[in-house]
Order: structure tokens, then sequence, then C-alpha cells
């Protein structure tokens, strides 16, 4: 009787465990609302890659609490075809401070987010995101900070500049 009983509750682990791995990554309750307003979901096989990951969103993007700001990846599906968009969240005191879009879309798979923070640098190298063959003036100091989406040595960093978004990639 013993032995069904430990039989019976092994294969009731396995099962939730096999559940817990077979769900989407999971973005914050918030971030997650925000995403299905804008008919959005979260990237369902993000993790579903080797190697470490960073996760699909990040806290803290603008200055002050770093509650009231995020930016995170969601997906949805245009014409057939899977699309991506990195979305930006502000709220309290921080509402109205991204002067940029706060949803760009992304033509290739998300990289994991963090902030980028390296003020140091210059727009050297960066590109409008609209008009990739426009540059902006490349001497001009990063004022704030940007977000970077990297991985397997791929980095892109986004950067709000006078209204538009620019980017940077690395491999």
């Amino acid at each position: 009787m013993r032995a069904i009983t430990l039989t019976v509750s092994a294969m009731i682990m396995f099962s939730y465990s096999n559940i817990a791995l077979s769900q989407p990554c999971s973005l914050p309750k918030e971030l997650l609302e925000i995403a299905r307003e804008n008919g959005c979901s979260e990237v369902r096989d993000f993790y579903d890659r080797p190697g470490m990951i960073k996760p699909p969103y990040v806290y803290g993007y603008l200055s002050g609490p770093e509650e009231n700001s995020a930016a995170f990846w969601c997906e949805k599906q245009m014409n057939g075809k899977r699309v991506f968009f990195l979305m930006f969240m502000s709220k309290g005191d921080r509402r109205g401070q991204l002067k940029c879009s706060e949803k760009l879309e992304w033509p290739n798979f998300p990289g994991g987010l963090s902030i980028y923070k390296n003020t140091n640098n210059t727009l050297k190298d960066f590109r409008y995101l609209k008009d990739s063959g426009k540059k902006p003036p490349e001497s001009e100091k990063l004022y704030n900070n940007g977000i970077l989406s990297e991985y397997d040595g791929v980095e892109v960093v986004y950067y709000c500049y006078k209204g538009e978004w620019l980017v940077r990639m690395k491999d």
C-alpha cells in the first residue's frame, strides 16, 4: 500500500513539474496587463534556448523609484508571423518622462533585458531605428539610461534621443 502511495505521489509531482516547465515565461502581472492592452502576449518560448538568459523585462529604466518604470518584450501574430515588441511602462511621477514611443517593433527574436547606464559613451555607432541610414551627432553624450538586450554575444542598445529611438548593435 505504501509503495502505491509513493508511486502515485511521484506521478502527481512529475505531472505538476511538467506543467510548470511547459508554461510560458512569466512577466510580472502589471506588465502582462499592459501587453494584453496592446494586443500582445509574453514571448512564450523566451527561455527555450541554451545558456544564461536575462529576463524579458527590467524595472528602473527611468530615474526615480524602480517600480515606476519598466521595459519588457511581448509578441503578437501578424499575418501569420510572430512580431516582437519592446514595450515601455511608466507610472507615478515618471509618467510622461519617456519622450519616445512606448512600443517598438523589432524583427529579431528578443534577448534578455538590462539597464544600459554607460553615460560616458557617445552616440557614435548609433542609428535611428526608423531610418537606419540616418545617424545622430556622433559626439553627443548619452545622458539617460538605455535598454540593453543581449543573447549569445549579440548586444542591442535602445536609446531615446530627442523623441526618437536610436539603436546600436554589436556582436
